[in-house]
């Protein structure tokens, strides 16, 4: 039998292709790999929906970064190096199957299924590992980059293994150092990045569309619970502004932070911005979800009438404003930024953030629908102020 040509392509550099630069866009085999990955995300949120204190919201903030990391990793190595050959899809379907059950053991990942969810996460990470020693061995001048991420990652798996031997709480600590060297490893590779650079306009369609798919699983969510409960005005009306404040979220990243625009090319600013991009999206997503929680906490009332709620939904609104000014930082040119016109752009934004949260602790003196009616209008005024000119001749946007 012969295999068909495309069974197994050599790796190449996609920044190198002309004909890539310009136009790449998501292909359906990565919009299938989102998709397993909001299956986890959803998983952590009804965790999270069962204890919404802040406690527990800390507590998850690992374990619901350590699932970002996991779609992060495989998503870069996607954009510069993927062939879209048969190997290629096969490998990503063992990933999209380790993924499922890793989602079988989130639940209880920091109790009985702990050695299942450690295992599973190893695993997908190993994978990775696997991905960049064959590109390695295939593309020489990538070499720098491969060896570099394939041995940080490699120690990062081996403690995660290592924890399986420890015991509660210690083996949570181990987590977060094994975490740490996850981070530590891209962001200190240095010029490596400007020597393989991400691609300008796929990574950022690619975080574009899945935080579009977060946001559309928080509005599912809400849409869900509105169905079972008894639906009176005080529902309704909760429902319908948390629907609003999850459309302010999708303005937010598209319009006023720009986060799925081409990222800016300045060789030295570069590495910077493309961190600060990246890693805003960690805080961006988990602002979402806790959102979408603290909505849906609230369309239960009074059953989960609590001081709580409100303050927990306004800190995870606030987290994820934090985020979108972040990412909005990301896009502009630091060079020719005039640090005191642009604090007095974004102020009106930062003066928002802080009402929002001053919003939350009031929660125990006004009513809950009160909390959401104030927030929500909140969200709606900063999604007006993203309409003003920007000062581009002393803030030069990409």
């Amino acid at each position: 039998m012969k295999l068909r040509k495309n069974f197994v392509m050599d790796p190449v550099l996609r920044s190198e292709n002309d004909d890539e630069i310009n136009e790449r866009h998501s292909d359906w085999l990565e919009l299938l790999f989102d998709l397993i990955f909001v299956a986890a995300i959803s998983q952590v949120t009804l965790n999270l929906s069962d204890h919404y204190d802040l406690v527990s919201f800390l507590k998850l903030v690992p374990l619901f970064f350590a699932i970002w990391w996991g779609w992060t990793g495989q998503t870069y190595y996607l954009d510069r190096f993927s062939t879209d050959d048969i190997l290629i899809r096969i490998i990503t379907m063992v990933q999209i199957l380790v993924v499922a059950a890793l989602v079988l053991n989130i639940q209880n990942a920091l109790t009985t299924s702990m050695v299942g969810f450690v295992l599973t996460y190893s695993i997908l990470r190993f994978i990775l590992v696997i991905e960049y020693l064959w590109v390695g061995k295939k593309l020489p001048d990538a070499k720098p980059l491969t060896d570099y991420y394939s041995k940080g990652f490699f120690i990062a798996v081996c403690i995660w293994l290592l924890s399986i031997f420890i015991p509660n709480p210690y083996n949570f600590i181990v987590w977060i150092i094994a975490l740490i060297i996850d981070v530590l490893t891209p962001i200190t590779a240095g010029e490596i990045h400007v020597k393989f650079p991400p691609h300008p306009t796929h990574l950022p369609e690619r975080f574009g569309l899945f935080t579009i798919i977060v946001i559309g699983e928080a509005i599912v969510s809400t849409v869900v619970e509105m169905s079972q409960v008894k639906l009176d005005h005080l529902t309704g009306f909760i429902g319908f502004t948390g629907l609003i404040i999850s459309f302010t979220l999708w303005w937010g990243y598209f319009e006023e932070a720009n986060g799925a625009e081409e990222r800016v090319k300045e060789r030295n600013e570069r590495i910077a911005k493309y961190h600060l991009w990246l890693y805003s999206h960690f805080p961006l997503m988990l602002g979402i979800v806790g959102t979408a929680v603290g909505i849906k906490h609230l369309l239960y009332l009074p059953e989960h009438d609590t001081p709580y709620d409100p303050l927990m939904l306004c800190i995870s609104l606030v987290i994820a404003f934090i985020s979108l000014s972040l990412i909005f930082a990301s896009s502009i040119s630091w060079k020719e930024c005039i640090d005191k016109e642009l604090f007095i752009y974004r102020t009106p934004h930062y003066i928002i953030i802080v009402l929002i949260l001053i919003t939350g602790f009031l929660g125990g003196f006004i009513p809950e629908y009160g909390v959401i009616f104030i927030i929500t209008a909140l969200s709606v005024f900063n999604c007006i102020l993203s309409l003003r000119e920007p000062p581009e001749k002393i803030c030069k946007l990409k």
